[in-house]
């Protein structure tokens, strides 16, 4: 399972244009995702379909474009790529108080083993300021011994007032909309925009690049509060020795502390996480150079057990 924002469709001009979507492709099709649960798509649905199924050597992908494009030109954010058969497309839900079918939608697959797996792809909205940038500077700060730029109580307001209201829609409305009581394992996945509730808790501010830090966060935890699994922690529970970060693997964004805003939850009977590991660096085979996205990509191998 792969999750990964790949920034304008792959061919954000500053990291190359249409270039950039090539090498892109090379990664995508590298990691043999059996389910690529892609953000900010725009425009590019059918190259990654086409590049799958040509070179993958897992046979033909079908493409859900989760996002309609009413947004404006190519403003499809939310796809999702399978090598499965899909038995349901999720129509987007009709109360849409604070998320909408640009936030979350999916699809339900048929697996080889009779199985089926509910897919949904999600993108929440970044806060004003940003949390990702509200936890970093405090980290530049408390690395400095300088006085924090942001109180605890601030970086936690952020998340209210964007994040958690949009996910508790999610979770309490289109989700259960979505599944129509179908009780079949679901897969959450997508660029949600803050970094771990549980990583940057207290019990983990001794991180030696937590810098004593901690934050009262709570939109992963209504994630998993509701019984999902986070497959990254569940594969690394030690926060230290495996930080896992996505944001982001571009030098001009400067961190100096490990974000991780990218995802990929479980829910469900009969499921295994076996291993979870972030891509941030380019193939070998490429020439030197930024990797492909502001965000690193999140890649899950998760076992579903028979019925």
């Amino acid at each position: 399972m792969l999750s990964w924002n790949i920034r304008h469709g792959g061919e954000d001009r500053v990291l190359g244009g249409r270039k950039n979507l090539r090498l892109l492709l090379d990664q995508v099709v590298a990691l043999k995702p059996d389910v690529f649960f892609a953000v900010e798509t725009y425009g590019s649905g059918d190259a990654v379909r086409r590049a799958l199924t040509e070179r993958a050597g897992k046979g033909t992908y079908r493409a859900v474009q989760v996002t309609g494009g009413g947004q404006g030109p190519n403003k499809d954010n939310l796809w999702i790529f399978t090598r499965y058969n899909v038995v349901k497309v999720f129509p987007e839900p009709r109360r849409r108080v604070a998320a909408t079918g640009f936030n979350t939608g999916g699809a339900r697959v048929a697996l080889p083993n009779g199985r089926r797996l509910n897919l949904v792809d999600t993108w929440l909205s970044f806060s004003r300021p940003w949390i990702g940038n509200m936890v970093n500077n405090n980290a530049k700060a408390a690395k400095a011994g300088r006085p924090l730029l942001h109180t605890r109580a601030q970086v936690a307001a952020a998340e209210r007032h964007r994040q958690s209201p949009q996910l508790r829609n999610i979770l309490s409305h289109q989700l259960p909309f979505m599944l129509e009581g179908d009780h079949s394992p679901v897969l959450m996945a997508g660029d949600l925009n803050t970094v771990p509730a549980s990583d940057w808790s207290a019990e983990w501010a001794r991180c030696p690049r937590h810098y004593g830090l901690s934050y009262a966060l709570r939109t992963t935890r209504m994630i998993t509060d509701a019984g999902f699994r986070d497959t990254y922690r569940a594969a690394h529970p030690n926060v230290c020795t495996h930080p896992g970060s996505t944001w982001s693997p571009l030098e001009r964004h400067h961190r100096v502390t490990p974000e991780r805003i990218d995802y990929i939850f479980a829910k469900g009977r009969g499921l295994r996480v076996n291993r979870s590991f972030t891509v941030d660096k380019r193939l070998p085979s490429h020439p030197a150079g930024q990797f492909y996205s502001d965000h690193g990509a999140v890649v899950t191998d998760l076992a579903v057990a028979p019925r």
